[in-house]
């Protein structure tokens, strides 16, 4: 039994309610979920989760396992990120991991020219789909540098990048929709009217949903969740599809059909605050640093340029 498989589930499980949900946010099946477990309670004698509640929780034995797991993780990655400079260069990686909302184009642009300027270092790309997996991952080591929504703790560096645009979409389904109109202006009365309708969430555990929950919170608004889904691009086509309102970032709109009949309505940026850019450890070595540097140059570059481009 793989340790940090264990640890994926322990982990994961905080945030689902079956252990189907564990495996399908994983990619694993059930079954083996299930044989990952029961063999690890057999192990330590101990029940780890427990599966009679629904949403299922961790027993105090298993929140016990998981952290020492966890620290047990973060001790290796970094005796083995210690050890990296007394081995040849061109045998290690740098794991960059990534938000759903980093475009292909993006890498397809980053990566070549990371490649170039650093010759004997491989990369690997490791998708997250929730801030708290996004945490996790870069405090315990199990990436080096982290794009996406900036991540914040004593120990951790940022490198800012933008504030994107943030759109509420308006299905045509909606008392509120307003025909022949894409573009729609942000009113508080607005906000407070659509807050009273069904909204397509995103999960609990997304940090942009946390951010925009935040904003409903600060104006004293409820919000009608009717559903959640841990998928941007599935949020926003089920939104558009009529089934509630739901908020989005900029870069989700070119993906929608034109012909489909919706408003749009962008958030004032003092409104609300979703700062993203690089994450990566204050104690990162040189190279790390040195490519999370130029990563964030390249990416300045690019936003300077498509700015350019619209004007």
């Amino acid at each position: 039994m793989k340790q940090d498989v264990l640890y994926q589930i322990l982990t994961t499980a905080e945030d689902c309610q079956t252990v189907s949900d564990i495996a399908k946010k994983l990619f694993l099946s059930q079954p083996y979920v299930s044989q990952v477990l029961s063999k690890a309670e057999k192990k330590y004698n101990v029940v780890l989760l427990e599966r009679r509640t629904l949403p299922i929780e961790l027993t105090e034995a298993g929140r016990t396992l998981c952290d020492g797991l966890a620290k047990l993780h973060s001790d290796q990655m970094k005796i083995e990120q210690d050890l990296r400079r007394f081995t040849e260069e061109e045998q290690s990686y740098i794991k960059i991991g990534f938000s759903p909302i980093w475009a292909s184009s993006e890498s397809r642009k980053i990566i070549p020219v990371l490649q170039k300027q650093f010759e004997t270092t491989r990369f690997e790309l490791i998708k997250t789909f929730s801030i708290n997996s996004a945490k996790r991952l870069i405090d315990n080591r199990m990436v080096d540098i982290y794009l996406g929504p900036l991540l914040r703790g004593e120990n951790l560096k940022n490198f800012f990048l933008f504030q994107p645009r943030i759109f509420l979409i308006i299905p045509e389904t909606s008392k509120l929709y307003q025909e022949g109109k894409r573009d729609v202006p942000f009113s508080q009365q607005l906000l407070m009217d659509l807050s009273k309708e069904k909204m397509v969430s995103l999960s609990d555990d997304s940090g942009f949903q946390k951010t925009v929950d935040h904003l409903l919170e600060d104006q004293n608004l409820s919000v009608n969740k009717s559903i959640k889904v841990n998928d941007y691009e599935v949020a926003l086509q089920m939104a558009v599809g009529g089934l509630g309102w739901t908020a989005t970032l900029e870069y989700m709109l070119p993906n929608l059909d034109p012909d489909l009949k919706y408003n749009q309505v962008e958030l004032p940026h003092n409104l609300i605050q979703s700062d993203n850019g690089l994450t990566i450890h204050m104690d990162s070595n040189d190279r790390d640093k040195e490519v999370a540097q130029v990563m964030t140059r390249l990416m300045k570059d690019d936003l300077v340029a498509r700015k350019l481009t619209k004007e």
